[in-house]
């Protein structure tokens, strides 16, 4: 039998329609998953209803309409859209919880969002915004604990001192150890988190400062504090030797005491005697010399200079106190001054070679010889009384503006040129070659106290210790004032 013609057309017309359907069936691996968004940062990550905040990540839609964004489920209004980039504000009436983008290839989950109640500490700003360990940095915000104690603030986790605070502004010194993160603010209120403070290295030579400060007694190493040892009740000096650190004063006996890397070192007294004060440290080679004086009973002083513990000869009439020590060679030299009588009197500035001494002033006036630097075969020192600094127990004049006295705290030389640090009416001065420089731009009240107390160079660089009445305590260099954040009090200078 003759098959259908018919028969056969229609099968093949079903078997056609049967495999145009089997082909429109989707394949489920054809959905790219790519294209899924991504968030990698928001910022800031906590604020207030209405606070913008910037969404970043991969794989947003590049128009506005494109994206929704939620945060801990309720709708933001976008303002601006790209591939990686997504500006929105906090909506109101949201609560802390996860950010979120979806759009036609999927939800991305990022991080929390804080909502910040009325007294939730926040953070706009820091200033600046890379620095080196040491940088005082100026947090700006709102709710901060106008009490500096009531406030935490971390540096990527890592607690910093606090300086100054008020409720808008903190200022925070970047700490020792702290790594490159965000800076943080928290009060019994909550935590606030700022903007990245990003570390840099430290460029030029180190710089050391003795002094008191807010934290205590102790000794600032490019801005980074270190605190004293806890039997430390003075501290008046600094020297440092490779890397090995010496700090001078008195211990809380009231006897002479240095620290080498926080490690006490006791001077002996006079047998019967009751105290003394480390006023300067020199370290040549393995010996250390330690200049101040040996206290009598509370009612007067003798000069003192002790080499590796054991005192020094030194010829003295009455009594005394040495300031400053300098080492030239198998030479020892020291500054201070001697009693014009045996119960005291006008001081005479004295510098000593080798425990013999050389008299600058003849005691009509009190006087004293305060710093000591040797240059080859030149002693320059300098001292209060005269309005001079010596030169070979050769008097040169200071020269000042009127009939006041000029008061010389610390000598300095360096290729042809003298550097005498003090003050004039009160005022923070420098004398380089015997001409007065001004420090500050202060001027003379009777009520208004500044000091220059030591002097030191590297390279073409001066350096000065002291205070800028307007500005706080800290050092010069070049005549340029850096304040040491925290500083109460400042006594000598190290560069190196």
């Amino acid at each position: 039998m003759k098959p259908s013609y018919k028969i056969i057309f229609s099968f093949l017309l079903l078997l056609g329609i049967a495999m145009a359907f089997s082909g429109c069936k989707k394949n489920p691996s054809s959905s790219p998953s790519s294209g899924a968004p991504s968030i990698t940062s928001i910022s800031p990550s906590s604020g207030t209803a209405n606070t913008p905040v910037s969404i970043s990540g991969s794989n947003f839609i590049a128009t506005v309409a494109g994206n929704t964004v939620m945060f801990n489920g309720v709708v933001a209004t976008v303002s601006k859209a790209t591939a990686t980039t997504i500006s929105v504000v906090a909506p109101a009436g949201g609560t802390t919880g996860a950010v979120t983008v979806t759009n036609t290839n999927g939800t991305a989950t990022g991080p929390v969002f804080t909502y910040a109640g009325p007294n939730t500490p926040t953070v706009t700003s820091i200033s600046p915004v890379s620095g080196p360990a040491g940088t005082s940095v100026t947090i700006t915000g709102t709710n901060f604990e106008a009490v500096a104690a009531n406030n935490t603030v971390k540096f990527n986790g890592i607690t910093a001192a606090i300086t100054t605070a008020s409720a808008t502004s903190i200022v925070a010194v970047a700490p020792a150890g702290g790594s490159t993160g965000a800076v943080t603010v928290t009060t019994t209120n909550g935590t606030a988190t700022g903007p990245v403070f990003t570390y840099s290295a430290v460029s030029g030579p180190d710089i050391y400062v003795v002094g008191n400060s807010v934290f205590g007694l102790g000794y600032w190493k490019n801005g980074v504090f270190t605190g004293a040892p806890s039997d430390c009740l003075a501290l008046r000096c600094i020297f440092v030797s490779g890397s090995d650190v010496y700090i001078g004063g008195a211990d809380n006996t009231y006897n002479p005491k240095y620290w080498k890397n926080g490690v006490g070192v006791s001077e002996p007294v006079s047998a019967g005697h009751n105290g003394g004060t480390i006023n300067s440290i020199f370290v040549s080679g393995s010996d250390v010399y330690a200049a101040g004086e040996d206290n009598v009973n509370n009612s007067h002083s003798i000069p003192r200079c002790w080499k590796n513990g054991v005192a020094l000869p030194l010829t003295y009439t009455y009594g005394g106190d040495s300031y400053s020590v300098f080492v030239s060679g198998s030479d020892v030299y020291l500054a201070g001054s001697e009693w014009s009588g045996p119960s005291g009197g006008n001081g005479i500035a004295v510098y000593w070679k080798n425990g013999v001494p050389t008299t600058l002033t003849t005691g009509t006036s009190s006087s004293s010889a305060q710093s000591v630097y040797v240059s080859g075969s030149n002693v320059y020192v300098a001292g209060y009384g005269e309005s001079n600094y010596w030169l070979n127990g050769v008097s040169s004049p200071l020269s000042v503006p009127g009939s006041y006295s000029a008061n010389g705290w610390g000598v300095y030389f360096t290729g042809a040129d003298v550097y005498v640090v003090g003050t004039y009416r009160d005022l923070a001065k420098s004398w380089k070659n015997g001409s007065m420089v001004d420090l500050t731009a202060s001027v003379p009240s009777g009520t208004t106290y500044e000091s220059a107390l030591s002097v030191t160079g590297y390279g073409q660089d001066v350096y000065i210790a002291g205070n800028d009445v307007s500005k706080g305590f800290g050092y010069w260099k070049n005549e340029q004032f850096t304040v040491i954040s925290g500083a109460q009090q400042v006594y000598g200078i190290v560069v190196k």
